[in-house]
């Protein structure tokens, strides 16, 4: 892969998909067969998710990745170039089938998600170290659906902030203890809370607090909470949230809202807004996002978040 080697806004280190979204009466129950009211297939992934939602706020981005030799792998890299993410450091894997996701949606907008690696296994750790060793993005973002040696990679080559988003949890939250010592904000949802905390799904504010607390964690804690807004632990102190309420809209797909809100976050902290800010405004962005089909962000024009 030739990498570019120039300062960029973001650089973001994660997965690309081909999504293939259905609308369902509701979510299925274990047994039940439903039909699809609607069926629709487009760009996700979530690395490529937050990348494009940067993009549409205005930061330049790199985004490092892969897709299989396959015609999947050809409309990622189309999609992404048209939605200005440039595509010079996505490496193509021969005899990779390009990663997929399948999503199922609600009329109230809730989804499940289940997701194929593919090629997004084949995200390799040098090259992630190539780039970040003469790049130097304000910010570098990441997620879990790629292999945690890559991960690792882009938290320790890092330069400027090191944001982690993860999702999704490995079996084993132990195994996130060496990227989290030099991860400087995590941007979990409750369940992933529960999961780095080895505890429950917390459901109160005071639980919030509590999974916190318990964290093996010196960095800044994000956490997502859906229609519940978000909660900022600029110093990770139990007790210590600062709550961005919730932003009313009308919602009809959440697929991919986690992501729009990271990449937005990015793109904040790049831009030199302090973590308050760059959190109000991205959840301002992520609720906004709720409100269009599909987990990529599409028409943003230069709005500001």
């Amino acid at each position: 892969m030739n990498l570019q080697q120039h300062t960029q806004d973001l650089c973001v280190v994660g997965s690309v998909n081909v999504d293939t979204t259905f609308r369902l009466p509701h979510l299925p129950r274990p047994g039940e067969t439903l039909m699809s009211l609607r069926k629709s297939v487009g760009a996700g992934g979530k690395g490529a998710n937050q990348a494009v939602a940067a993009a549409a706020l205005g930061s330049g981005v790199t985004f490092l990745s892969c897709v299989g030799e396959d015609r999947e792998g050809i409309f990622l890299m189309d999609v992404l170039q048209a939605r200005g993410v440039p595509v010079t450091n996505v490496r193509v894997v021969s005899g990779a089938a390009t990663g997929t996701a399948t999503i199922l949606v609600d009329p109230g907008g809730e989804n499940v998600i289940i997701v194929d690696q593919g090629a997004n296994a084949h995200v390799r750790a040098e090259d992630v170290e190539l780039y970040l060793g003469t790049a130097n993005p304000a910010v570098v973002m990441s997620q879990l659906e790629i292999d945690l040696d890559s991960v690792l990679a882009a938290a320790k080559c890092s330069k400027g902030i090191f944001i982690l988003n993860p999702a999704p949890m490995p079996a084993n939250s132990t195994d996130l203890s060496e990227i989290l010592a030099f991860t400087d904000i995590i941007v979990p949802n409750r369940a992933e809370l529960g999961r780095l905390a080895n505890t429950q799904t917390p459901i109160t504010m005071s639980d919030v607090d509590h999974c916190v607390a318990q964290l093996d964690f010196a960095g800044q804690v994000v956490v997502t909470l859906g229609s519940d807004g978000v909660a900022v632990y600029a110093s990770r102190k139990a007790g210590g949230a600062l709550l961005v309420p919730p932003v009313e809209v009308e919602s009809v797909d959440t697929s991919g809202a986690g992501d729009a809100f990271c990449g937005a976050l990015g793109h904040g902290l790049a831009a030199g807004l302090d973590l308050l800010t760059a959190v109000s405004r991205a959840n301002s962005f992520a609720a906004w996002s709720t409100t269009i089909y599909g987990a990529q962000i599409i028409g943003y024009g230069t709005q500001s978040a």
